[in-house]
């Protein structure tokens, strides 16, 4: 049973690597400009922007999982270590290579600044183009800072009624994709981001803490339904590969950058939950299956546990790679950029781990089981003497 367990971590870091590979791929393609130029290959590379929604599904899984797991991470004390834990795991990386892009590029301090405290979608015109895939942490954060307030009233729910977290969430999910139907993409030089904001992505999240509601409630209907669905990998796999080819068409909108309508944006953001859950369904309820062993492998999950660092690093590296070569960006050189761009980014993502996030990581663990110890000892000193 423990392999299963150590397995089954494993297999959601090589999950991890998927999303920044697609991700890596889109970004290649787009300052490539083989988007355009290289037919279906390139049509399928330009979605791979469905990398930050599986990152998203897979966030809210994990964090979901955790607080449902043990009720008492609920506690105020218990969430002043999440938030320390969530800090220690996103923001010295990030601000590392914010501060890296920053020397290199000299942008405005205003937008420096926003970019600093993860505030740049709610401004308009604070984009640094060597750094313009950190939107999506901006949209991380704010979902870790809302987490706790749903876990709570998901827990009260669940106190109630055992069923009703797994009914709620799947009510939810048309909810959250009517949210994002209601904000149309913005032109990044004029308009604020508003489907980059939390409720027009909540359908991702929301998706990620339903898969952990079923894990916690098997014996819910739903929960019965992906089960059976989750043990038999190759139809989800499949349905996963529809839906990210589907996407490649105009129905889900645009593969460059551009104004889509809100109709388009809600096309998109089903078929990148229809991409997500095929790709983690058979990780969190298919038990042991080829899928699972394949992203468990300890290439692909070593990879993955570096994956922050392949996001943080690539578009700088890329954007670098373009200006030292003196190659406009737009008028290709895909398979050089690739060739350069992703072992470099690959070393400096493990770098990285290992100076940086490794560290920073294992310092905020300790300090949380610290702060739990001190949360549970008697307070009165007659209890702790006796203790």
């Amino acid at each position: 049973m423990q392999a299963d367990v150590r397995t089954h971590v494993l297999a959601l870091d090589g999950a991890r690597l998927v999303a920044a590979a697609l991700v890596v791929l889109t970004h290649a393609a787009f300052l490539s400009g083989a988007v355009n130029s290289a037919g279906l290959w390139g049509h399928l590379m330009g979605r791979g922007d469905f990398g930050v929604a599986i990152f998203f599904v897979l966030s809210g899984y994990l964090l979901h999982r955790g607080l449902v797991r043990d009720p008492r991470s609920l506690s105020t004390q218990h969430l002043r270590t999440y938030a320390v834990r969530r800090a220690a795991r996103i923001l010295p990386a990030y601000w590392l290579v914010l501060a890296v892009v920053a020397i290199a590029t000299g942008p405005s301090a205003r937008d420096l600044l926003l970019h600093a405290l993860t505030l740049q979608i709610y401004v308009h015109h604070s984009l640094i183009p060597a750094f313009s895939q950190s939107w999506s942490i901006a949209t991380e954060v704010s979902f870790y800072a809302v987490l706790p307030l749903l876990a709570l009233a998901l827990a009260a729910a669940r106190r109630r009624n055992p069923d009703l977290p797994v009914s709620i969430l799947t009510a939810f999910l048309p909810v959250g994709v009517a949210l994002t139907w209601l904000a149309s993409s913005a032109d990044l030089l004029h308009d604020i981001p508003y489907e980059r904001w939390l409720p027009a992505r909540s359908a991702s999240f929301a998706l990620g803490m339903f898969l952990a509601e079923v894990v916690a409630r098997p014996s819910h209907p739903v929960s019965r339904r992906l089960a059976a669905w989750a043990a038999r990998p190759g139809p989800v796999l499949a349905l996963g590969g529809a839906a990210y080819l589907l996407a490649t068409t105009p129905v889900a909108g645009r593969l460059t950058l551009g104004t889509v309508s809100g109709g388009r944006l809600a096309v998109k953001m089903v078929l990148s939950c229809v991409v997500a859950l095929a790709v983690l369904l058979p990780l969190v309820l298919g038990g042991d299956n080829p899928w699972r062993r394949a992203l468990g492998h300890p290439v692909c999950a070593g990879l993955g546990r570096i994956s922050y660092g392949i996001f943080l690093w690539h578009v700088p590296v890329f954007t670098l790679l373009y200006a030292v070569s003196g190659l406009e960006e737009f008028s290709g050189g895909l398979v050089p950029l690739l060739a350069l761009g992703v072992p470099l980014t690959l070393l400096l993502g493990a770098l990285t781990y290992v100076a940086v996030e490794r560290p920073v990581i294992a310092w905020a663990h300790a300090r949380g089981q610290e702060q739990r110890r001190e949360a549970e000892a008697p307070r009165d000193p007659l209890e702790r003497g006796r203790a």
